[in-house]
């Protein structure tokens, strides 16, 4: 029979003995690094995606800076933006297309223009349903905006500070 000194020296030697190591799983691991790969793959990928939309941007931009430097001239050897309606544009910077205050610009280097004794304006399409617009005023303030009308009378209405 086992007397109370056994039953210790027992319990003792069981508790003494390490437990089986417990193997824990990487899974959680895996899974979070699975995750923000994917997550990067895909932004690099809309990165790319959008990459000619910031050039059209970019471009349009450009082709109102060129028309805008083209109604200067004018407006300096006449002293009004009167002259400086498609006509008179095409006979300073010939690289670029112009159209009537009502005719819609249909692409980065196609300009449409209003043109008038107060002021000029004219507008750029980007991509089709995205226009920008810059507008001159004869106290020589200057004003951008942007819309889905394309036209010079749609760019009389910009009003902001920068595009």
């Amino acid at each position: 029979m086992l007397d109370d000194e056994d039953i210790l020296e027992a319990y003792e030697h069981e508790l003494a003995a390490e437990p089986p190591p417990v193997r824990r799983s990487n899974r959680g691991f895996w899974l979070v690094i699975v995750t923000i790969g994917l997550a990067c793959v895909i932004l690099v990928g809309e990165i790319f995606a959008n990459r000619p939309l910031a050039e059209s941007i970019k471009h349009s931009e450009h082709t109102l800076r060129a028309a805008q430097a083209a109604a200067d001239q004018i407006r300096t050897r006449t002293g009004s933006y009167a002259a400086a309606d498609p006509g008179g544009l095409r006979g300073v910077q010939p690289a670029l297309t112009y159209r009537a205050i009502d005719e819609p610009s249909t692409g980065l280097d196609d300009v449409s223009v209003a043109a008038s004794d107060s002021g000029w304006a004219a507008a750029v399409q980007a991509r089709p349903g995205a226009c920008f617009y810059i507008r001159l005023t004869d106290a020589g303030t200057q004003f951008y905006g942007g819309g889905a009308t394309c036209t010079g009378r749609a760019a009389l209405s910009a009003d902001q500070p920068s595009w």
